[in-house]
């Protein structure tokens, strides 16, 4: 008996120890699967919100690209005009003779160098900036895209309670603080291994000799949790964990592409601007020492040039590293200095007295000024030659960073570039959350799992053909380079060839002045006699020697003739002489005198053109008791008299006119509108299936329905987006576009031809407020119908429009003009101006009221402004299609 009783107390206690020992386990496994999915979760948030930070990222270092080649365009546009002036309208020789030939020579290669820097600074600008926001929407729309994980994912994280039997024995019934407790070792020397895969390894190996196996270490149910949360979507790429992330390599792989361009236009657009600023001192010289005949402003101007192209020199060429071997150092400052030889060789070539020492002195100006000019256009050949002087720079905050590997940039402009490329790795503290997710096993994985080869049915792959794919289409793979069977085309190649272009161009221009020195600066053109300034040096012959005019002798070696002085002449008797011929006589009118104010008011109105002639609007003001506070800017015309006007944020009041007596305005409030913006245009009638109510448009183009009939005094008007009643919700506007005035309204057919009603819409943008577009809705689609100008738009601060009569519509003015148009083939059916203009008055808007127009006024009343309503008839006209 005592035997028995000891094996059933024994037994006793097994199955008490067996149900509490369950017990336990079961709460510590629901526990751990709540506890799953929150993880789970979380660590899905925090791959969303840095998946967000990465788009971020794309977008900024696209924008940086995108903004600062627009500044370049059109600044380089803008230059580009200059140097048309200077080839153009301000061209020397306009007022007098054309100066001589080795100025203009000075003179023109500048500015065509600016020209042509400029161009092609805006053709590498352009590539750069779209090749940018191109490689950003590629990015955007295919590889940097948030993580959201599948339906699979979710369900593979998530744990049933039943699933609890599904477990181990020895995990069922273990028991606590006797065998192993189940959970893994998650302290921070786990995840510090992740740093070096190599410490990671021998790590795993120790732990995998000295540790007993990976099932005693942590239950089943958590080993499942690591193996389905860290399986990852692709294979690792074994980089370390500080490495850049993903997006950054691949917007750094493209934008190895075009960085070239991004910085030689900025290279170019400086180029461009230090030949603008040469060609203009040498152009002042010509033009102040030609036409303008001042001896000290000639080199005072030039002197000031000169400075500030010295100044850009010295802020924009700044070599970066003395490593780099200097042919011509520091001979960028030859350039401005070429100017001073020049506005002396000026100076000589236009003295008062013949003098053949001067004339020497003269062309040995010249030909420093060209001399310099070579040796500083080599230097600036030089400097824009690609080199590596500037790397193993280490990257600093603020100024341009390349990575290692990217030298086709010139050193000299390294501080000016304003690039900015990728990390190439996380900076301390940062951590890409991302990639752990997309390739799984880190932190804690070989901990919980080790080196069991049990795996759960419910685990992810570790890598699906998916995941490959996923990695070939994702742009990992680095393109081959745009300019592998087109050299030439590089950047750095297109500048250098301009630049030694331009110094052959020197050279050219040197030995051309050599052959004008020995047989005459005019020998080779023919030109008539008046064409050449009053030089010191004579012209040889056969050019002018036998022309009517011309003479054997420098001119200046002799007073000046009476015949030399022709082109002179010819400016003062323009009106009877100009280059040999005959101009014809205009006999003048005299001016009428006496003819008093009507001749003048007859005058003036018959250059007025018949087209932009208003008859006057003879108007009836209503007296209207309105309520107080209330400075209505819109009107909507109903029937029989009746009419609305409304405020911006949707206060209102209606009343009936034209029906003799003192008409007192009942207010109503318009309500679902207040989260839109202000009200720009109203419409009262019929619509999407309602007899009646109003048909509203927002300053942004919402389309607002408010149906029903009009509520009682002090009432609310119920309104809603008009997507809510069968229409559209918006205008046909672009996102982001504010109008100035808009009108909707049903009418029959398209344009009010006859038919099924259509919706149809006029508006007019800010910006643009003297163009009006009118558009039809056609199955769920606008499509447009015209456009008309907005009269006297030139003097209209105001636009308000509105339909009337069933096809046509009404415009009107701020300065009180109304137009009425018809849509089917705009023709003018009316239009007349207020007779009452004054001060005190501002008028609104307008519509139609039967058949009259009825236009909402302000009228100033001490602080305070009044509405009033004013009803006119519009005198017709004959029709006037669209001008």
């Amino acid at each position: 008996m005592a035997a028995e009783g000891a094996v059933g107390a024994a037994g006793a206690v097994g199955a008490a120890v067996a149900a509490g020992a369950f017990s336990y386990n079961r709460a510590n496994y629901m526990y751990d699967a709540g506890m799953r999915f929150e993880r789970f979760s979380s660590a899905r948030e925090y791959a969303n919100q840095q998946a967000e930070q990465y788009r971020g990222d794309i977008r900024n270092l696209a924008a940086l690209t995108v903004k600062k080649n627009t500044v370049w365009c059109v600044t380089s546009t803008l230059c580009m005009a200059l140097c048309v002036a200077l080839y153009c309208a301000g061209r020397l020789g306009l007022h007098g003779p054309s100066p001589p030939a080795w100025i203009m020579g000075l003179w023109l290669t500048n500015n065509a160098a600016a020209f042509s820097f400029m161009a092609l600074c805006i053709f590498l600008a352009l590539h750069a900036g779209f090749r940018a926001q191109a490689a950003s929407a590629q990015l955007l729309t295919r590889t940097v895209r948030v993580p959201v994980p599948t339906l699979k994912q979710l369900d593979a994280a998530r744990k049933f309670a039943s699933e609890f039997e599904q477990e181990s024995w020895g995990d069922i019934f273990r028991l606590p603080y006797i065998s192993n407790n189940g959970a893994p070792k998650t302290d921070d020397a786990v995840y510090e291994s992740d740093d070096d895969t190599e410490e990671k390894e021998k790590t795993s190996r120790r732990r995998a000799r000295s540790a007993p196996p990976a099932r005693s270490k942590c239950s089943s149910w958590v080993r499942e949790e690591f193996e389905v949360d860290r399986a990852g979507n692709v294979t690792p790429t074994g980089e370390s964990s500080s490495a850049a992330p993903e997006h950054f390599q691949l917007y750094a792989a493209v934008q190895k592409e075009f960085y070239q361009y991004d910085m030689y236009a900025r290279v170019c657009i400086f180029y461009g601007f230090i030949s603008y600023f040469q060609s203009l001192a040498y152009y002042g010289l010509g033009h102040i020492n030609i036409e303008l005949r001042a001896f000290w402003v000639a080199y005072a101007t030039a002197f000031v040039i000169a400075v500030l192209q010295a100044l850009i020199l010295r802020f924009d060429i700044i070599p970066a590293h003395g490593s780099r071997k200097q042919f011509l150092p520091r001979c960028e400052f030859l350039g401005p200095l070429a100017i001073l030889p020049a506005a002396v060789g000026m100076s000589l070539d236009f003295q008062v007295q013949y003098d053949p020492t001067a004339i020497a002195l003269c062309w040995i100006m010249v030909f420093i000024a060209y001399i310099l000019q070579l040796i500083y256009n080599l230097r600036l050949l030089e400097v824009v030659l690609p080199d590596e002087a500037f790397a193993g720079l280490e990257e600093r905050l603020g100024a341009a960073y390349l990575p290692e590997g990217w030298n086709k940039v010139p050193s000299a402009f390294y501080h000016v570039l304003y690039f900015v490329a990728p990390p190439t790795k996380l900076q301390p503290g940062q951590y890409d959350i991302v990639r752990e997710i997309k390739e799984g096993e880190t932190g804690a994985y070989d901990e919980v799992v080790g080196d069991s080869p049990q795996k759960s049915s419910r685990a992810s792959p570790r890598a699906s053909p998916r995941g490959k794919q996923v990695e070939q289409d994702g742009l990992a793979a680095r393109p081959t380079t745009p300019f592998a069977n087109t050299q030439h085309v590089q950047p750095w190649k297109l500048v250098a060839a301009l630049a030694t272009v331009l110094v052959a161009m020197w050279v050219f221009l040197i030995t051309g002045t050599l052959v004008d020195v020995a047989i005459g600066e005019q020998a080779l053109v023919t030109a008539p006699h008046w064409s050449r300034p009053p030089m010191t040096r004579l012209s040889l012959e056969p050019h002018e020697l036998g022309t009517p005019l011309g003479f054997p002798w420098a001119a200046g070696d002799k007073p000046f003739l009476p015949e030399q002085m022709a082109w002179h002449e010819e400016k003062r008797h323009a009106d009877e002489y100009s280059l040999g011929r005959r101009l014809a006589s205009v006999p003048s009118t005299p001016a009428q005198t006496g003819a008093g104010l009507s001749a003048a008011l007859n005058s003036l109105l018959s250059s007025i053109p018949d087209a932009a002639k208003a008859a006057a609007l003879p108007g009836i003001s209503h007296s209207v008791v309105w309520p107080s506070f209330f400075e209505p800017r819109l009107v909507a015309c109903g029937t029989a008299g009746r009419m609305a006007a409304l405020t911006p944020r949707g206060f209102g009041a209606a009343a009936t006119v034209g029906q003799g007596g003192e008409a007192v305005a009942e207010s109503f409030r318009l309500s679902g509108i207040t989260h839109m913006p202000p009200l720009i245009g109203a419409t009262w009638g019929p619509h999407a299936g309602a007899d009646d109510g109003l048909l509203l448009v927002t300053r942004s183009g919402d389309l607002v329905a408010c149906p029903g009939p009009r509520p009682a005094a002090a009432g609310t008007w119920a309104c809603s987006s008009a997507v809510n009643h069968g229409l559209p919700r918006t205008l046909p506007v672009s996102e982001g576009s504010r109008l100035q005035a808009a009108a909707v309204a049903m009418l029959p057919g398209a344009v009010g031809t006859g038919g099924a009603p259509r919706l149809h819409v006029a508006m007019a943008l800010e910006g643009e407020g003297d163009l009006v577009a009118i558009f039809v809705q056609e199955a769920e689609s606008w499509l447009p119908v015209g456009e008309m100008r907005v009269p006297h738009s030139h003097t209209a601060a105001k636009t308000s429009l509105a339909f009337v009569g069933g096809g046509d519509i009404l415009v009107s003015t701020a300065g009180g003009h109304v137009q009425r148009r018809r849509l089917s083939d705009g023709a003018i059916v009316g239009s007349a101006e207020h007779a009452v203009h004054s001060d005190g008055f501002a008028w609104q808007g307008a519509c139609g009221l039967d058949d009259h127009v009825a236009h909402l006024r302000l009228r100033q009343a001490s602080q305070a402004w009044r509405p009033e309503i004013v009803t006119a008839a519009i005198p017709m006209e004959n029709p006037a299609l669209f001008q």
